[in-house]
């Protein structure tokens, strides 16, 4: 079965679908004001800090858990807030925050400072279709976590090849975007298939595994993406 796989083929449970612990008020206090630059610039919104945690803990599969290290992704990660509450409850963990927007990226940088976390995270200015071509990265991820990163065909051709055999990509989704994830066959062109989705509160997610190797072409370059996007080049 998949990483963290049961018998029947399907993820472990995930983890934060069950677990409650609360955030520490000292916590709270030190994350409100990591991000008070990036609330001021507008990047992050006005959700609390416990509301956000508790989203974050929604991505968590407990597979996840059981690494004695693990090397993760944040696609579109803006101001760091998902990857940075993520590193936080996966303490062995090593991530890459990747955005094409500079200014998200100097926020981000200031908080993954002001949480202490610069030895776990780097902080990428770059799109994701360049870190998918990059062998340091292509192929050797954990995990990959998006949370407003931008079409479904976009986050897959790009998103995916950075899985290794056994890695799962966790994204929150609408029900619309769950029915695009589900409708691609994603398996021929990409290694890749949905193996579980989940609800934590009011938001879903979903997983893809990687199953089989990556194929060398994806991703395609942009005008190719444009002309024929994933889902449709997953029917042909």
């Amino acid at each position: 079965s998949p990483s963290g796989g049961s018998a029947d083929g399907r993820l472990d449970r995930p983890w934060g679908s069950y677990c409650h612990s609360v955030i520490g008020d000292d916590l709270v206090r030190l994350l409100e004001e990591a991000w008070r630059p990036a609330r001021d610039s507008g990047v992050v919104g006005s959700a609390s800090i416990r509301t956000l945690y508790q989203h974050a803990r929604g991505y968590v599969l407990s597979s996840w858990l059981d690494l004695s290290s693990g090397s993760f992704v944040d696609c579109g990660s803006g101001a760091g807030v998902l990857g940075i509450l993520l590193a936080l409850e996966l303490p062995s963990s090593r991530w890459t925050l990747v955005d094409s927007s500079e200014r998200r990226c100097e926020l981000a940088q200031m908080a993954v400072a002001a949480v202490g976390l610069r030895g776990r995270m780097l902080v990428k200015h770059a799109t994701l279709e360049s870190l998918a071509r990059d062998p340091g990265i292509r192929e050797h991820q954990d995990g990959v976590v998006a949370r407003l990163f931008g079409p479904v065909t976009e986050l897959a051709e790009c998103g995916l090849p950075l899985l290794r055999q056994g890695g799962n990509l966790v994204v929150s989704v609408s029900d619309r975007t769950l029915d695009q994830w589900t409708r691609m066959n994603l398996l021929p062109v990409t290694g890749c298939e949905v193996s579980d989705a989940w609800s934590v509160g009011s938001s879903q997610y979903l997983a893809v595994t990687r199953v089989a190797a990556a194929s060398e072409e994806l991703p395609r370059r942009k005008a190719a993406r444009r002309r024929t996007p994933l889902d449709e080049l997953t029917l042909q």
